[in-house]
């Protein structure tokens, strides 16, 4: 096995993936892209491949224990679903055997695409968020209640040209949330945790903050992803499309400008922050072009037109 490029990863929680793999592991690769670093690709003797997520508990402590129950969950919960999402294969959650949370989940085929959709391909996305959403879920088997994103006291950004939009905004958020109609959320929902062949989705991955909300908060996440990497429009495209398919959103359009504005309002204070996540493939992409993509939609949200 090829160790030297298992970079970053213990050796416990390397033999711990050996041990639990159907067969030998002949190469284990960092898996480059996104925020965190936590995880590795495994080659397997004959040519299939598998995920490991391990959680460095010296740098994500709770936090990577819980990504690492909730993806767990999430497994669980659409292991018979007709979703091309990954097989948990195994999982060691309190990091007894591997010095940190794991799970070793089974690879899906596909590449990712930072590059704008096209309307087949925003049709398709559209059609598996709804799948996603339809999931009927036990009482008893509910993953955690969603929790919003960004500061607990979120500040009109300085780099803003439309001040006033981002102080409706936050008015708007203090006054709670609308009690809308909740279910099976992947959490994370963006363009950087899908795969594609051509304009199918092929992998809707990394559900480490699956969790129980308003469809509306999925939806918004991929809408403010689409509005700072491509255009307001295509974000827009992408709400109708997912009520094309059936999707259900909240029907009153205040509860639906809240959750919307509360997704974009979690960027705050300063949405360049995903540029370390997508530079490799948008190396055009600069922190304002960001910025001016999501005060656009802010604006497109709070003028009614979603």
């Amino acid at each position: 096995m090829d160790v030297d490029r298992a970079v970053g990863l213990p050796d416990r929680a390397r033999v711990w993936a050996e041990s639990v793999a159907p067969s030998p592991v002949v190469e284990i690769t960092a898996v480059r892209g996104g925020y965190t670093g936590t995880k590795w690709m495994l080659l397997l003797s004959q040519g299939e491949r598998l995920v490991l997520r391990w959680s460095d508990p010296r740098r994500w402590g709770d936090v990577g224990r819980e990504h690492v129950r909730r993806e767990v969950v999430a497994c669980q919960l659409l292991a018979e679903a007709a979703l091309p999402v990954p097989r948990l294969v195994a999982s060691d959650v309190d990091g007894t055997a591997t010095d940190g949370p794991a799970n070793l989940v089974t690879w899906l085929p596909g590449r990712s695409r930072l590059e704008r959709l096209d309307a087949a391909a925003i049709s398709d996305l559209a059609r598996r968020a709804v799948s996603v959403h339809r999931q009927v879920v036990p009482v008893h088997r509910h993953p955690p209640t969603f929790s919003f994103r960004g500061p607990a006291e979120p500040q009109i950004p300085d780099w803003s040209s439309k001040p006033w939009l981002w102080r409706r905004a936050i008015e708007m958020l203090a006054g709670g949330p609308p009690t809308s109609p909740r279910g099976l959320l992947h959490g994370d929902f963006h363009l950087g945790n899908l795969l594609w062949q051509h304009d199918t989705v092929t992998g809707l991955i990394d559900w480490a903050e699956t969790c129980w909300g308003p469809a509306d908060l999925d939806v918004a996440h991929m809408s403010a992803d689409l509005a700072m990497l491509h255009s307001t429009a295509d974000a827009l495209a992408f709400r109708a499309a997912y009520r094309k398919q059936g999707g259900q959103l909240d029907p009153d359009p205040a509860a639906a400008r809240f959750w919307a504005v509360s997704d974009i309002l979690g960027f705050l204070p300063d949405p360049a922050h995903i540029l370390v996540a997508v530079a490799s493939n948008r190396p055009d992409l600069t922190p304002d072009a960001v910025r001016n993509g999501l005060e656009s939609l802010l604006e497109a949200v709070l003028e009614r037109r979603p």
